[in-house]
């Protein structure tokens, strides 16, 4: 569902999909599946979008120093750390914080945000072109087969989702699984009430808002 560097989350899902048919829902291993994914894919997010940062910290196309004022007023290291931390995603009184501006403005505001509004747009078409050649391509195999019927109806709310899906949704579902991850790290036994099911559908946008973020910033660096 998302390219190379997110396949192992891909795997991850495709794996509890195949533990779910023999593997009872009260087992532990199947309770801790959904702490595991959102650890995964917060984690693995955080971890590629502060080496972007840090490639373009180390190989600015243009200088830093004058082009970029709210970096360059960055006081303590790790650098990258201060620029991710400024992806807001906290719980005030019961009431879900989500907030990226301070983010882009690492990147001078709106002009980088509508840039990675736009490559959001792309890959979203391209989710959904990919969605609907699958969809063709199983529906003359339904009735054959659990797998294709598994598949045919994975794929049918995939497309719908993505339908349905726009930039702000992707950088909310972005910022709620970095939320989940916070409360999972300070209380894993406790810490989630969502299902596997609720963290895939949050990862399934999650992961094109990130993929377009990745791909703005990189066109800042000169690699």
């Amino acid at each position: 569902m998302s390219d190379s560097r997110y396949a192992e989350l891909d795997k991850l899902i495709k794996e509890y999909e195949e533990d779910s048919r023999t593997i009872r829902s009260e087992r532990m291993v199947m309770k801790n599946y959904p702490k595991v994914l959102i650890m995964s894919a917060a984690s693995s997010f955080e971890y590629n979008i502060k080496n972007m940062c840090q490639d373009f910290y180390d190989n600015p196309k243009l200088s830093i120093a004058q082009n970029y004022p709210k970096i360059s007023e960055i006081k303590r290291n790790p650098i990258v750390d201060q620029m991710y931390n400024k992806m807001l995603a906290y719980n005030d009184n019961g009431v879900e914080y989500l907030n990226a501006e301070g983010f882009y403005d690492f990147f001078n505001g709106q002009v980088f945000k509508t840039r990675v509004q736009t490559i959001f747009s792309t890959e979203l078409q391209e989710k959904i072109q990919h969605t609907e050649e699958q969809i063709n391509f199983l529906t003359p195999l339904l009735g054959t087969s659990d797998q294709y019927d598994s598949d045919y109806a994975k794929y049918c709310d995939l497309k719908n989702a993505y339908e349905r899906c726009s930039f702000d949704d992707a950088e909310k579902a972005f910022l709620s699984l970095k939320l989940r991850r916070n409360r999972v790290a300070h209380d894993y036994i406790h810490g989630l009430t969502d299902t596997f099911v609720d963290i895939q559908k949050f990862y399934d946008i999650a992961v094109l808002y990130v993929i377009s973020l990745e791909a703005a910033i990189e066109e800042l660096t000169n690699t």
